[in-house]
């Protein structure tokens, strides 16, 4: 066997190794979850819960991928993850993994899931080769993960609806990157302990997603204008996953700009209910007789009249 033909033989047993160890990762995450039970369903046939899922996940040893009890639904558990696994591609991020879709990562994972969508319908590539596609990146806490990648994103499971119900996503990695929130990966994974996934998506140009067109240049009194780089997805079907950036820890580069960027969104639509606040607090100071009392003894201090 020549050098070359041992070295793709060894890439093709990591990446295989990788994808099933991601599996495992994100489906830990999810059963280690207080909301595990939703975020499984539907469960596979050879359990009735989420608990005997759980058990059989704490069953497998690896690498390579045995049960520890050699029993016939430990075996159907092993089957059902490779199947799942067979839908991804785990390889580490270099300079070049994005570059035939022309999308720009600043801060660069450590891995790249390339998803093998089978939910992408023929309705998305329909309205894809009708009004064009974007990309946008979604942070999502790595418990949800699991679930995102067996069901596609689902505007009503998001729970914030500033600028409207629907899927959030943004066109700055940075943005998504403070909404994804750090999990922890399973005890036995050969490629983090710690997990961050941004994933990124496909987003239809149409009527049923929502583009932001103001720059955040300063405080506006408009509530409802979406920020530059956002989208909210109005329509299930107008979205799919198409990759999943991993990263192993938090990087350094969270930036101030993008802080600041967040505290003129919150400014921007919040600006009405804090100066309302503010009134309301310094008529009841000003009613309050301590506080009278208080104010005539600083002023008497600094020698006011």
């Amino acid at each position: 066997m020549t050098e070359h033909s041992e070295n793709n033989t060894e890439n093709a047993s990591s990446d295989s190794y990788n994808k099933i160890d991601f599996t495992l990762s994100i489906m830990f995450a999810s059963l280690k979850s207080f909301k595990g039970e939703s975020l499984i369903k539907p469960l596979p046939d050879f359990v009735s819960t989420v608990e005997e899922l759980a058990g059989c996940h704490d069953q497998v040893n690896f690498p390579p991928m045995i049960a520890i009890e050699n029993t016939n639904r430990n075996q159907k558990f092993l089957q059902w993850t490779n199947i799942l696994a067979d839908q991804i591609l785990v390889r580490p991020f270099k300079e070049d993994s994005l570059s035939n879709l022309n999308v720009c990562v600043k801060q660069a994972p450590n891995f790249i899931v390339e998803v093998k969508n089978p939910r992408m319908s023929a309705t998305f590539e329909t309205l894809a080769g009708v009004h064009g596609t974007s990309f946008g990146f979604h942070g999502t806490h790595t418990e949800n993960v699991f679930s995102i990648l067996q069901k596609g994103l689902c505007g009503h499971l998001n729970k914030r609806a500033l600028f409207g119900a629907g899927t959030y996503l943004s066109s700055d990695l940075e943005v998504a990157m403070s909404f994804a929130k750090q999990g922890k990966s399973w005890p036995n994974s050969r490629i983090c302990q710690n997990m961050i996934c941004v994933l990124m998506c496909k987003v239809i140009n149409s009527d049923q997603v929502k583009q932001g067109k103001e720059k955040l240049s300063g405080i506006s009194i408009k509530t409802d204008s979406l920020p530059h780089n956002y989208y909210v997805v109005k329509n299930n079907d107008h979205v799919t996953v198409t990759h999943v950036l991993l990263y192993t820890s938090r990087p350094r580069c969270q930036s101030l700009r993008n802080q600041e960027s967040s505290f003129r969104v919150f400014i921007r639509c919040y600006w009405f209910v804090l100066f309302y606040g503010l009134i309301l607090v310094l008529i009841c100071l000003g009613s309050n007789k301590l506080f009278k009392k208080w104010f005539r003894q600083i002023k008497k201090h600094y020698g006011f009249r």
